[in-house]
């Protein structure tokens, strides 16, 4: 398949598969809203497992030497920076969201 086509196909294609992602995902985060705090923590702890495994088994790792945090860090594309950060602010803005007042 030639460039030309895959620039024209890969739109058609992402476009309806994004709708259709984000539609699953607001029905999902309704029903974990419902779930209790130990249940999301352990959700947490399977989904982070799980992505770990899946970019081991695709070739994706951070190569680290164990002796030296710097050099771990030196590994990190810019790619990879950015999803820190943004996870980091995700983490933030959660944690700055006022707490829903329970009914007395």
């Amino acid at each position: 398949m030639n460039r030309i086509t895959l620039a024209i196909i890969t739109p058609v294609i992402v476009g309806p598969l994004t709708f259709v992602v984000m539609q699953a995902m607001k029905r999902l985060s309704s029903y974990v809203d419902t779930l209790s705090p130990t249940t999301k923590r352990i959700a947490v702890m399977l989904i982070a497992t799980t992505m770990t495994m899946l970019g081991s088994m695709t070739g994706v790792s951070v190569q680290c030497d164990p002796d030296a945090a710097v050099s771990c860090l030196e590994t990190l594309d810019k790619d990879a920076i950015k999803a820190v950060v943004a996870s980091a602010l995700a983490f933030a803005m959660h944690a700055m969201k006022p707490k829903k007042q329970e009914p007395s």
